[in-house]
């Protein structure tokens, strides 16, 4: 599993949907900036990838 994040599309510092949503708890916030703290935990339900207003998550396989 795989989670891409495009740092140009993201507005984390007014939005945080995904950290919000994400029933894993795989993003937090570190330096201002969305950052993937436990992939590992990712159970590819695709809801960060959903919620997303600014189509700046994607995940692959």
């Amino acid at each position: 599993m795989y989670i891409n994040i495009d740092y140009e599309k993201c507005n984390s510092l007014n939005c945080l949907e995904c950290l919000d949503l994400c029933p894993m708890q795989v993003f937090e916030i570190k330096n201002n900036h969305l950052v993937i703290e436990n992939i590992d935990a990712c159970c590819g339900c695709l809801a960060c990838q959903e919620v997303c207003s600014y189509d700046a998550i994607s995940l692959s396989y």
